[in-house]
């Protein structure tokens, strides 16, 4: 153990302690945050998670097994990127759930279990300690604070209800800050409660993002004189979609986090939203602030006290949760997202060179805010992708694509991509697009609809756009129009989550 070690440890046990006064007292944390400790923030990060995974190794079973060729070392912020990842695969699905949690022994009071939502495989279960509970509560009603103010707030939780844990959570933390119903995603029970309730009310309705959209496109609801704001999560959103909800709905604000993780790790502001819709027109900004990773980022800003973040050599995001309230610590936890951090000083000499400071200035004129945190820039799951002739095509790169044309983003609802074999073996990308309800099929021309996404697929991403221009025209990617629940989205989405990658076919196979 170095010196610069030895030093931070007093430092960390202090912020640990702190930890446990936030549980009552939201104005410790709040001082933490203040822009003056940015430096101080962002180097404690690394020895808090040290300091975690150097208990958990002597008080956590599984992680004694699984860092057992460490012999017995002290893992420090020195060593700390050394020691082995986790992910769900390595270390949750080996390890029985007790062998988890600290001392080997699941509490028997103030433990819920919930499920994460099975999008890619079977649903996991999660358990969650009384502690950890109140830090995800805190937080949120922290960031919901922060957004939306403390006037008089009717929240509406549209996320999946039951054992799911983005819903559940959601009631369980914010229903002591306003007034809330938790609905589900039953269109008619938002709208009927609001038509109850009436006009003075500020609404915030939080869902997953095809429900808001679906929630404006389905119903016949006259939103005139209503304030509603909106907050999604569970995937991203185009700037497209954006603005479309935008019309209906003032703020459009998203949350980023995982049920394996915490639902609420970074969040969206009006800095970051800025930063973001700047990236989409400005080539300079992107240049200084975008790898090429087949898509547009979306942008968060986190609390490097409560997580360290780092990305791996395949660019995938690992977490570790700073805090031993968690009754099943993550350490280097891989969800198998692409992406990566940087820290705010970092940002803002970006937006320097690119000339756009004025991102900044337009907010602090607007009398709003600007936390100097770090950034946290997410390109999707590392895991969900098809092939253009070796060019890797993620989900959120055709979301991308489809809502940059003008014609169609208004009628999508859905889509889903399709690696398929011809009869000639040639391996083809087959996009099946859902319409909104009551959008005709022959309103458009998929061969027209299939150029504009081939040449806004190739701005985001530059193997694609490589291989296109070498592809002969019958390889070309190909998109197939749907109505509504016809086609391979016949019988409405099952799934909590949209599936947008399907598993490679036989291309005659596909739903006509």
């Amino acid at each position: 153990m170095n010196l610069i070690d030895i030093a931070w440890m007093p430092i960390v046990a202090l912020i640990n302690g702190l930890q446990t006064l936030f549980l009552r007292h939201q104005g410790v944390y709040k001082f933490l945050l203040v822009n003056q400790l940015e430096g101080f923030r962002w180097h404690v990060s690394k020895h808090r998670a040290a300091r975690l995974a150097d208990k958990a190794i002597r008080g956590v079973p599984a992680y004694a097994d699984y860092y057992k060729d460490l012999e017995g070392k002290r893992i420090t912020s020195s060593n700390f990127n050394l020691i082995p990842a986790t992910d769900k695969e390595s270390y949750v699905k080996k390890y029985r759930l007790e062998d988890r949690v600290w001392g080997g022994k699941l509490p028997s009071r103030g433990v819920t279990v919930d499920e994460s939502s099975g999008s890619t495989g079977s649903p996991t279960n999660w358990v969650r300690g009384w502690d950890e509970r109140m830090n995800t509560k805190e937080l949120l009603q922290l960031s919901f604070h922060s957004t939306f103010g403390k006037g008089e707030i009717f929240a509406f939780n549209a996320f999946v209800l039951g054992a799911w844990a983005t819903g559940m959570i959601v009631s369980q933390s914010l229903g002591e800050v306003c007034i809330m119903k938790s609905t589900g995603s039953d269109a008619q029970k938002i709208l009927d409660t609001m038509k109850y309730f009436g006009k003075g009310y500020n609404y915030v309705i939080m869902g997953y993002p095809p429900f808001l959209k679906s929630l404006i496109d389905d119903n016949e609801f006259n939103w005139t004189g209503y304030n509603v704001d909106a907050i999604y999560g569970g995937e991203a959103i185009t700037e497209q979609l954006r603005d479309y909800l935008s019309q209906t709905f003032g703020k459009v604000i998203g949350s980023y986090g995982a049920s394996d993780l915490e639902v609420n790790i970074g969040y969206e502001n009006d800095l970051t939203i800025a930063v973001r819709k700047a990236l989409l027109e400005d080539p300079n900004l992107r240049k200084e602030l975008v790898k090429d990773f087949g898509s547009l980022p979306s942008v968060f800003q986190y609390n490097p006290l409560g997580y360290y973040v780092e990305t791996n050599e395949d660019n995938e995001l690992l977490f570790t949760i700073n805090r031993t309230a968690n009754i099943t610590p993550k350490v280097r936890y891989n969800i198998h997202d692409i992406g990566y951090k940087m820290r705010y000083k970092e940002v803002e000499k970006a937006l320097i060179r690119a000339g756009r400071m004025d991102i900044i200035e337009n907010i602090k004129k607007d009398g709003k805010r600007v936390l100097n945190l770090p950034f946290l820039f997410h390109y999707g799951r590392s895991d969900m992708s098809i092939n253009y002739f070796g060019a890797k095509v993620t989900p959120e790169g055709i979301r991308q694509a489809l809502n940059a044309i003008p014609e169609l983003s208004p009628h999508l609802q859905s889509f889903q991509g399709f690696n398929a074999e011809n009869k000639h073996k040639d391996t083809l990308m087959v996009i099946c697009v859902e319409l909104a309800r009551g959008a005709p099929v022959d309103t458009f021309n998929a061969k027209d609809l299939a150029n504009q996404f081939s040449e806004e697929l190739g701005k985001l991403n530059g193997d694609f756009y490589k291989m296109l221009s070498t592809a002969k025209e019958h390889l070309r990617p190909e998109i197939r129009l749907y109505e509504h629940e016809t086609g391979p989205f016949a019988g409405g989405h099952k799934k909590i989550k949209h599936s947008y990658v399907a598993t490679a076919i036989q291309y005659d196979d596909i739903p006509s």
